[in-house]
């Protein structure tokens, strides 16, 4: 289970809930496992993560514009690369009949995702977006 520390906080109080929403979602890829119907919660689950990762990509880019941040343009970029990443990985577990090793395995992906994205992508925009809410 990926648990949330203050490590990943970006001191954007609707951000941090956010990615403490996606850290549930990824963890109960690891559960969903655990019950026996699992391939027929699989779809919904992925979609909704699908879905989570487009309203939250929305949401971190309009603070961005709204503050001007200056690599607006590249986390923009690497968004769109990872709603494909996310879509085209859902999908290709979700086209063949999954395992149980197909779900842990998208879990790995995703928990490793979340936890690179928010440590190294995310925290260089923090600073520039809490000083512009600040001065608001």
């Amino acid at each position: 289970m990926i648990e949330w520390k203050e490590d990943y906080a970006v001191h954007i109080e609707s951000i941090d809930n956010q990615h403490q929403m996606f850290f549930d979602l990824i963890n109960r890829l690891e559960t969903l496992t655990e019950h026996q119907n699992y391939l027929d919660e699989l779809p919904m689950l992925l979609n909704e993560i699908v879905e989570y990762t487009t309203y939250h990509f929305k949401t971190e880019e309009k603070l961005m514009e709204e503050s001007e941040y200056p690599n607006l343009e590249s986390h923009k970029m690497l968004h769109n690369q990872i709603k494909k990443d996310i879509y085209i990985k859902c999908k290709q577990v979700i086209e063949k009949e999954p395992t149980t090793m197909d779900v842990i395995w998208l879990y790995n992906y995703m928990k490793e995702w979340i936890d690179c994205h928010i440590l190294k992508e995310d925290a260089q925009y923090s600073h520039h977006i809490c000083k512009f809410l600040s001065e608001k």
